[in-house]
């Protein structure tokens, strides 16, 4: 079995810190886990195609994350509450980045 690493990119870890402690270490269980989840699931439309998100906390939050395999690498790109706002919060931060 392959193993992939997970990174954190600083966007994430900035908007995880803002979040209150129990999200936190929610979210931090969940970026753990995301080396053993079916993706497929998890992928994203659109837009936002190559992109995945991972829910958690009763589907109120959400990581978004790509799989870089050349790399054997997931980096976690977003997290926060899931609003009316999130993905076209998301969506700018990708398109201002280059990401997009």
């Amino acid at each position: 079995m392959v193993e992939y690493q997970v990174e954190a990119s600083p966007e994430f870890k900035e908007k995880l810190h803002s979040l209150d402690k129990g999200v936190q270490n929610r979210a931090k269980k969940e970026l753990k886990k995301l080396p053993t989840r079916n993706h497929k699931s998890n992928l994203l439309k659109g837009d936002l195609s190559g992109f995945y998100s991972q829910h958690f906390w009763n589907n109120k939050y959400r990581i978004i994350y790509r799989i870089e395999d050349h790399i054997l690498k997931i980096l976690a790109i977003w997290i926060g509450k899931r609003n009316d706002n999130f993905y076209n919060d998301l969506k700018k931060y990708l398109k201002r980045t280059g990401k997009l």
